[in-house]
Protein backbone atom coordinates (compact mmCIF):
# COMPACT_ATOMS: atom_id res chain seq x y z
CA UNK A 1 0.00 0.00 0.00
CA UNK A 2 0.86 3.84 -0.28
CA UNK A 3 0.58 5.08 3.42
CA UNK A 4 -3.39 3.62 4.15
CA UNK A 5 -4.39 5.68 0.78
CA UNK A 6 -6.62 4.20 -1.26
CA UNK A 7 -6.81 4.87 -5.29
CA UNK A 8 -10.76 5.30 -4.40
CA UNK A 9 -13.85 3.91 -6.52
CA UNK A 10 -14.12 7.63 -7.86
CA UNK A 11 -10.24 7.22 -9.59
CA UNK A 12 -10.52 3.17 -10.42
CA UNK A 13 -7.76 1.87 -13.08
CA UNK A 14 -10.16 0.30 -14.93
CA UNK A 15 -10.69 0.99 -18.16
CA UNK A 16 -7.96 3.63 -18.50
CA UNK A 17 -5.69 1.62 -20.53
CA UNK A 18 -6.64 0.61 -24.58
CA UNK A 19 -4.37 -0.67 -27.32
CA UNK A 20 -5.02 3.11 -28.95
CA UNK A 21 -4.04 4.88 -26.17
CA UNK A 22 -1.02 2.77 -25.81
CA UNK A 23 -0.11 3.53 -29.37
CA UNK A 24 -0.71 6.91 -29.67
CA UNK A 25 1.45 7.11 -25.90
CA UNK A 26 3.79 5.87 -28.81
CA UNK A 27 3.83 8.40 -31.49
CA UNK A 28 4.22 11.14 -28.72
CA UNK A 29 7.10 9.66 -26.82
CA UNK A 30 8.86 9.12 -30.36
CA UNK A 31 7.59 12.71 -31.26
CA UNK A 32 8.44 14.71 -27.90
CA UNK A 33 11.98 12.80 -27.03
CA UNK A 34 13.33 12.26 -30.70
CA UNK A 35 11.67 14.63 -33.06
CA UNK A 36 10.52 11.54 -34.93
CA UNK A 37 7.11 10.98 -36.40
CA UNK A 38 5.56 7.62 -36.25
CA UNK A 39 2.88 7.16 -39.10
CA UNK A 40 0.85 3.85 -39.62
CA UNK A 41 0.15 2.37 -43.01
CA UNK A 42 -3.25 1.32 -42.97
CA UNK A 43 -2.90 -0.89 -46.08
CA UNK A 44 -0.06 -3.43 -45.83
CA UNK A 45 0.68 -5.77 -48.53
CA UNK A 46 -1.03 -9.41 -48.15
CA UNK A 47 3.05 -10.64 -48.29
CA UNK A 48 4.12 -9.20 -45.92
CA UNK A 49 1.43 -10.49 -43.62
CA UNK A 50 1.84 -13.49 -41.19
CA UNK A 51 -0.81 -13.51 -38.93
CA UNK A 52 -3.26 -14.89 -42.63
CA UNK A 53 -3.52 -18.32 -42.81
CA UNK A 54 -1.75 -19.77 -46.25
CA UNK A 55 -5.57 -19.79 -48.12
CA UNK A 56 -5.86 -15.88 -46.81
CA UNK A 57 -2.73 -14.66 -48.81
CA UNK A 58 -3.12 -12.64 -52.30
CA UNK A 59 0.51 -11.53 -52.85
CA UNK A 60 -1.37 -9.05 -55.24
CA UNK A 61 -3.83 -7.20 -52.58
CA UNK A 62 -3.67 -4.99 -49.36
CA UNK A 63 -5.23 -5.47 -46.39
CA UNK A 64 -6.40 -2.22 -43.74
CA UNK A 65 -7.96 -4.05 -41.12
CA UNK A 66 -4.82 -4.42 -38.63
CA UNK A 67 -6.36 -1.76 -35.76
CA UNK A 68 -9.99 -2.44 -36.01
CA UNK A 69 -9.42 -6.67 -36.37
CA UNK A 70 -6.35 -6.88 -33.69
CA UNK A 71 -4.56 -8.14 -36.58
CA UNK A 72 -1.04 -7.21 -38.13
CA UNK A 73 -0.33 -3.44 -37.78
CA UNK A 74 2.62 -1.77 -39.99
CA UNK A 75 4.19 1.61 -38.78
CA UNK A 76 6.87 3.39 -40.44
CA UNK A 77 9.14 6.29 -38.83
CA UNK A 78 10.46 9.53 -40.23
CA UNK A 79 12.85 12.52 -39.16
CA UNK A 80 12.26 16.12 -40.26
CA UNK A 81 16.34 15.89 -40.70
CA UNK A 82 17.23 11.95 -40.96
CA UNK A 83 14.74 11.55 -43.32
CA UNK A 84 13.42 7.68 -43.10
CA UNK A 85 14.17 5.79 -40.29
CA UNK A 86 12.88 1.99 -40.81
CA UNK A 87 9.81 -0.07 -40.20
CA UNK A 88 8.04 -1.06 -37.65
CA UNK A 89 5.53 -4.25 -37.09
CA UNK A 90 2.97 -4.39 -33.77
CA UNK A 91 1.60 -8.28 -33.73
CA UNK A 92 -0.28 -7.48 -30.32
CA UNK A 93 -3.14 -10.03 -29.93
CA UNK A 94 -2.57 -13.74 -29.50
CA UNK A 95 -4.40 -16.33 -32.30
CA UNK A 96 -4.23 -20.19 -32.53
CA UNK A 97 -0.52 -21.15 -33.01
CA UNK A 98 0.94 -17.78 -32.23
CA UNK A 99 4.41 -17.78 -30.45
CA UNK A 100 2.87 -17.30 -26.98
CA UNK A 101 4.89 -14.83 -25.22
CA UNK A 102 5.93 -10.93 -25.87
CA UNK A 103 9.35 -10.45 -27.51
CA UNK A 104 11.06 -8.07 -29.96
CA UNK A 105 11.96 -9.81 -33.29
CA UNK A 106 14.58 -8.01 -35.36
CA UNK A 107 13.92 -8.79 -39.52
CA UNK A 108 16.31 -6.57 -40.86
CA UNK A 109 19.01 -4.33 -39.08
CA UNK A 110 20.07 -1.27 -39.79
CA UNK A 111 23.12 -0.40 -41.02
CA UNK A 112 25.37 2.32 -42.63
CA UNK A 113 27.09 2.79 -46.02
CA UNK A 114 30.69 1.39 -46.52
CA UNK A 115 31.61 4.89 -47.42
CA UNK A 116 31.47 5.35 -43.27
CA UNK A 117 28.43 7.87 -43.21
CA UNK A 118 27.77 8.81 -39.42
CA UNK A 119 26.21 6.55 -37.30
CA UNK A 120 22.61 7.58 -37.10
CA UNK A 121 22.83 9.53 -40.68
CA UNK A 122 19.86 9.03 -43.02
CA UNK A 123 20.59 6.64 -45.46
CA UNK A 124 19.68 8.34 -48.70
CA UNK A 125 16.80 7.05 -50.75
CA UNK A 126 16.45 4.49 -48.21
CA UNK A 127 18.14 1.12 -49.07
CA UNK A 128 19.70 2.82 -52.10
CA UNK A 129 23.85 3.60 -51.81
CA UNK A 130 24.71 -0.01 -49.83
CA UNK A 131 22.44 1.33 -47.27
CA UNK A 132 20.04 -0.55 -45.20
CA UNK A 133 17.26 0.43 -43.22
CA UNK A 134 15.74 -1.89 -40.42
CA UNK A 135 12.67 -3.90 -40.33
CA UNK A 136 11.43 -5.13 -36.70
CA UNK A 137 8.56 -6.51 -35.11
CA UNK A 138 6.83 -6.37 -31.23
CA UNK A 139 4.87 -9.26 -30.78
CA UNK A 140 3.11 -9.63 -27.92
CA UNK A 141 -0.23 -11.78 -26.55
CA UNK A 142 -1.92 -8.57 -25.01
CA UNK A 143 -6.23 -8.73 -24.39
CA UNK A 144 -8.13 -9.39 -27.67
CA UNK A 145 -10.44 -7.16 -28.73
CA UNK A 146 -13.27 -6.61 -26.86
CA UNK A 147 -16.61 -7.55 -29.04
CA UNK A 148 -18.91 -4.44 -29.93
CA UNK A 149 -16.82 -1.89 -27.02
CA UNK A 150 -14.96 -0.55 -30.19
CA UNK A 151 -11.45 -0.29 -27.98
CA UNK A 152 -8.82 -3.43 -27.03
CA UNK A 153 -8.89 -2.47 -22.79
CA UNK A 154 -5.72 -3.66 -21.34
CA UNK A 155 -4.11 -3.97 -17.85
CA UNK A 156 -1.58 -1.61 -16.62
CA UNK A 157 1.23 -4.48 -16.61
CA UNK A 158 0.25 -5.12 -20.65
CA UNK A 159 1.07 -1.22 -21.15
CA UNK A 160 4.10 -1.99 -19.34
CA UNK A 161 5.17 -5.01 -21.11
CA UNK A 162 4.61 -3.33 -24.29
CA UNK A 163 6.45 -0.36 -24.05
CA UNK A 164 9.07 -2.42 -22.72
CA UNK A 165 9.23 -4.32 -25.77
CA UNK A 166 9.00 -1.06 -27.53
CA UNK A 167 12.01 0.01 -25.98
CA UNK A 168 13.73 -2.61 -27.37
CA UNK A 169 11.94 -1.98 -31.20
CA UNK A 170 13.48 1.93 -30.88
CA UNK A 171 16.65 0.48 -29.87
CA UNK A 172 16.85 -1.48 -32.95
CA UNK A 173 14.98 0.73 -34.98
CA UNK A 174 17.37 4.09 -34.21
CA UNK A 175 20.38 1.92 -34.11
CA UNK A 176 22.94 2.50 -37.33
CA UNK A 177 26.23 0.70 -37.75
CA UNK A 178 29.00 -0.69 -39.84
CA UNK A 179 28.47 -3.93 -39.39
CA UNK A 180 24.63 -5.79 -38.80
CA UNK A 181 25.91 -7.79 -36.57
CA UNK A 182 26.23 -5.05 -34.01
CA UNK A 183 23.15 -3.37 -34.60
CA UNK A 184 20.42 -2.29 -32.19
CA UNK A 185 20.05 -4.58 -29.80
CA UNK A 186 23.31 -7.06 -30.34
CA UNK A 187 24.45 -5.52 -27.75
CA UNK A 188 26.17 -6.46 -24.62
CA UNK A 189 24.44 -8.89 -22.69
CA UNK A 190 24.12 -6.53 -19.24
CA UNK A 191 23.45 -3.49 -21.30
CA UNK A 192 20.85 -5.15 -23.82
CA UNK A 193 18.21 -4.18 -21.44
CA UNK A 194 18.99 -1.00 -20.61
CA UNK A 195 17.11 0.88 -23.26
CA UNK A 196 13.59 -1.43 -23.15
CA UNK A 197 13.37 -0.78 -19.46
CA UNK A 198 14.15 3.62 -19.52
CA UNK A 199 10.76 3.40 -22.35
CA UNK A 200 8.98 1.21 -19.99
CA UNK A 201 9.12 4.02 -17.04
CA UNK A 202 7.22 5.87 -19.57
CA UNK A 203 4.30 3.76 -18.93
CA UNK A 204 4.61 4.40 -15.05
CA UNK A 205 5.36 8.34 -14.89
CA UNK A 206 2.76 10.03 -13.53
CA UNK A 207 2.38 12.97 -15.76
CA UNK A 208 2.96 10.70 -19.12
CA UNK A 209 -0.16 8.98 -17.48
CA UNK A 210 -2.32 11.87 -16.89
CA UNK A 211 -1.62 13.78 -19.96
CA UNK A 212 -1.27 11.07 -22.70
CA UNK A 213 -1.02 7.72 -21.70
CA UNK A 214 -4.12 6.79 -19.56
CA UNK A 215 -7.43 7.70 -20.83
CA UNK A 216 -11.21 6.04 -20.10
CA UNK A 217 -12.04 4.33 -22.84
CA UNK A 218 -15.61 4.86 -22.69
CA UNK A 219 -15.54 8.65 -21.76
CA UNK A 220 -12.22 10.15 -23.10
CA UNK A 221 -11.19 11.75 -19.46
CA UNK A 222 -7.54 11.42 -18.67
CA UNK A 223 -6.42 9.68 -15.21
CA UNK A 224 -6.35 12.12 -12.32
CA UNK A 225 -3.20 13.32 -11.28
CA UNK A 226 -3.98 11.79 -8.01
CA UNK A 227 -4.50 8.47 -9.65
CA UNK A 228 -1.75 8.67 -11.88
CA UNK A 229 0.89 9.13 -8.65
CA UNK A 230 -0.98 6.30 -6.48
CA UNK A 231 -0.44 4.10 -9.85
CA UNK A 232 3.19 4.94 -9.79
CA UNK A 233 3.62 4.79 -6.27
CA UNK A 234 2.25 1.35 -6.27
CA UNK A 235 5.03 -0.29 -8.16
CA UNK A 236 7.55 0.30 -5.15
CA UNK A 237 4.61 -2.45 -3.36
CA UNK A 238 7.02 -5.36 -2.65
CA UNK A 239 9.76 -3.80 -5.23
CA UNK A 240 12.30 -5.41 -2.46
CA UNK A 241 11.22 -8.50 -2.87
CA UNK A 242 10.88 -8.87 -6.47
CA UNK A 243 14.68 -7.27 -6.97
CA UNK A 244 15.93 -10.25 -4.26
CA UNK A 245 14.05 -12.94 -6.36
CA UNK A 246 16.04 -11.27 -9.57
CA UNK A 247 19.27 -11.92 -7.72
CA UNK A 248 18.60 -15.57 -6.94
CA UNK A 249 17.26 -15.88 -10.76
CA UNK A 250 20.39 -14.36 -11.79
CA UNK A 251 22.66 -16.61 -9.25
CA UNK A 252 20.87 -19.66 -9.98
CA UNK A 253 21.45 -19.06 -13.67
CA UNK A 254 25.52 -18.32 -13.19
CA UNK A 255 25.58 -21.99 -10.95
CA UNK A 256 23.53 -23.88 -14.14
CA UNK A 257 26.93 -22.06 -16.17
CA UNK A 258 29.76 -21.88 -14.09
CA UNK A 259 32.49 -24.48 -13.39
CA UNK A 260 30.90 -26.59 -10.70
CA UNK A 261 28.48 -28.35 -12.50
CA UNK A 262 24.14 -29.21 -11.28
CA UNK A 263 24.64 -32.71 -12.01
CA UNK A 264 24.73 -35.59 -10.15
CA UNK A 265 26.85 -37.63 -12.80
CA UNK A 266 29.20 -35.30 -12.90
CA UNK A 267 30.24 -35.00 -8.67
CA UNK A 268 27.38 -31.50 -8.15
CA UNK A 269 24.12 -31.27 -6.52
CA UNK A 270 20.83 -31.30 -9.00
CA UNK A 271 19.41 -28.35 -10.56
CA UNK A 272 16.34 -28.28 -8.13
CA UNK A 273 18.65 -29.09 -4.74
CA UNK A 274 20.88 -25.65 -5.63
CA UNK A 275 17.19 -24.17 -6.65
CA UNK A 276 16.22 -24.65 -3.42
CA UNK A 277 19.36 -23.90 -1.59
CA UNK A 278 19.60 -20.42 -2.78
CA UNK A 279 15.93 -19.59 -2.46
CA UNK A 280 16.51 -20.27 0.91
CA UNK A 281 20.16 -18.96 1.11
CA UNK A 282 18.13 -15.41 0.47
CA UNK A 283 15.45 -16.11 2.31
CA UNK A 284 13.02 -15.83 -0.59
CA UNK A 285 9.76 -17.95 -0.07
CA UNK A 286 9.27 -21.10 -2.29
CA UNK A 287 7.03 -24.00 -2.33
CA UNK A 288 7.91 -27.18 -1.83
CA UNK A 289 8.10 -29.93 -4.48
CA UNK A 290 7.75 -27.58 -7.20
CA UNK A 291 10.06 -26.96 -9.91
CA UNK A 292 9.54 -23.69 -11.37
CA UNK A 293 12.65 -23.46 -13.07
CA UNK A 294 12.34 -26.02 -15.53
CA UNK A 295 9.77 -22.94 -17.64
CA UNK A 296 12.18 -20.60 -17.19
CA UNK A 297 13.51 -19.72 -20.61
CA UNK A 298 15.91 -17.26 -20.21
CA UNK A 299 18.09 -19.79 -19.05
CA UNK A 300 18.52 -20.90 -22.42
CA UNK A 301 18.88 -17.64 -24.23
CA UNK A 302 20.95 -15.64 -21.69
CA UNK A 303 23.13 -18.20 -20.43
CA UNK A 304 25.22 -16.96 -17.18
CA UNK A 305 24.26 -13.52 -18.19
CA UNK A 306 20.58 -13.10 -16.89
CA UNK A 307 21.93 -10.84 -13.86
CA UNK A 308 22.57 -8.58 -17.07
CA UNK A 309 18.36 -7.67 -17.04
CA UNK A 310 18.78 -6.68 -13.14
CA UNK A 311 21.78 -4.74 -13.61
CA UNK A 312 20.48 -2.81 -16.63
CA UNK A 313 17.56 -1.84 -14.69
CA UNK A 314 20.41 0.71 -12.46
CA UNK A 315 21.48 2.26 -15.50
CA UNK A 316 17.91 2.89 -16.47
CA UNK A 317 16.92 4.26 -13.96
CA UNK A 318 20.27 6.66 -13.38
CA UNK A 319 19.00 7.98 -16.73
CA UNK A 320 15.51 8.02 -16.00
CA UNK A 321 15.62 10.21 -13.10
CA UNK A 322 18.45 11.80 -14.20
CA UNK A 323 17.80 12.87 -17.38
CA UNK A 324 14.30 12.56 -18.49
CA UNK A 325 11.73 12.22 -15.74
CA UNK A 326 12.62 15.70 -14.54
CA UNK A 327 11.60 17.28 -17.84
CA UNK A 328 8.23 15.26 -17.96
CA UNK A 329 6.45 17.67 -15.73
CA UNK A 330 7.84 20.92 -17.03
CA UNK A 331 7.33 19.94 -20.88
CA UNK A 332 3.87 18.95 -19.87
CA UNK A 333 1.06 20.95 -21.33
CA UNK A 334 -1.65 21.23 -23.47
CA UNK A 335 -4.52 18.64 -23.99
CA UNK A 336 -2.27 14.98 -24.70
CA UNK A 337 -0.74 14.14 -27.53
CA UNK A 338 -1.21 17.07 -29.08
CA UNK A 339 -0.34 19.57 -25.78
CA UNK A 340 2.18 22.48 -26.48
CA UNK A 341 2.76 24.07 -23.12
CA UNK A 342 6.19 23.88 -21.25
CA UNK A 343 8.08 25.13 -24.78
CA UNK A 344 11.34 25.27 -22.55
CA UNK A 345 10.55 22.20 -20.42
CA UNK A 346 9.71 20.41 -23.94
CA UNK A 347 12.84 21.77 -25.89
CA UNK A 348 15.30 20.35 -22.80
CA UNK A 349 13.17 16.96 -23.26
CA UNK A 350 13.97 16.77 -26.90
CA UNK A 351 17.74 17.67 -26.03
CA UNK A 352 17.78 14.81 -23.64
CA UNK A 353 15.92 12.45 -25.88
CA UNK A 354 18.27 13.37 -28.83
CA UNK A 355 20.95 12.40 -26.09
CA UNK A 356 19.65 8.72 -25.43
CA UNK A 357 19.68 8.41 -29.22
CA UNK A 358 22.96 9.91 -30.43
CA UNK A 359 24.62 8.58 -27.59
CA UNK A 360 23.27 5.53 -26.71
CA UNK A 361 20.62 3.82 -29.11
CA UNK A 362 22.51 4.56 -32.30
CA UNK A 363 25.21 2.99 -31.08
CA UNK A 364 23.64 -0.59 -31.35
CA UNK A 365 26.31 -2.93 -29.93
CA UNK A 366 29.66 -0.90 -31.17
CA UNK A 367 30.40 0.81 -28.48
CA UNK A 368 31.18 0.05 -25.20
CA UNK A 369 28.29 0.27 -22.77
CA UNK A 370 29.68 2.60 -19.92
CA UNK A 371 31.39 5.10 -22.45
CA UNK A 372 27.72 5.40 -23.67
CA UNK A 373 25.75 5.86 -20.10
CA UNK A 374 28.76 7.99 -19.45
CA UNK A 375 28.06 10.24 -22.54
CA UNK A 376 24.62 10.26 -21.90
CA UNK A 377 25.14 11.04 -18.08
CA UNK A 378 27.97 13.48 -18.23
CA UNK A 379 29.70 11.63 -15.14
CA UNK A 380 30.01 7.89 -14.09
CA UNK A 381 27.00 5.98 -13.46
CA UNK A 382 26.00 4.61 -10.24
CA UNK A 383 23.34 3.17 -8.52
CA UNK A 384 21.07 5.49 -6.04
CA UNK A 385 18.56 5.72 -8.58
CA UNK A 386 17.55 2.53 -8.71
CA UNK A 387 17.49 1.97 -4.89
CA UNK A 388 15.36 5.25 -4.94
CA UNK A 389 12.73 3.92 -6.70
CA UNK A 390 12.52 1.36 -4.35
CA UNK A 391 11.44 3.58 -1.75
Amino acid sequence: GNGGEGVGEETSLSGYFTVENSVGGMRVLCRDLFGIEMREERDIPSAERWDLDDDEVDPTSSTSDGAAGGGLRKFTFRHVDEGPLGTMYLDLHPRPGKFGHAAHFTIRCGRTRPDGAAAGGRVPGGDDDDGQLPIVALVCNLSPPTPGLGETVLSHSEVETLFHEFGHGLHSMLSRTAFQHLSGTRAAMDFVETPSHLIEAFARDPTFLSSTLARHHATGEPMSSRAARHLSLSHADFRGVEVQSQIVHSKFDQALFGEDPCSPSLGGPTSADTWVRMHRESGVPIAAGTHWHTRFGHLVTYGAGYYGYLFAQTWASDVWRSNLAPLLASSAGGDGPDGGGGRGGAARLREEGTKVWKGMLVHGGARDPKDMIRDVLGREPGVDAFFAEMS
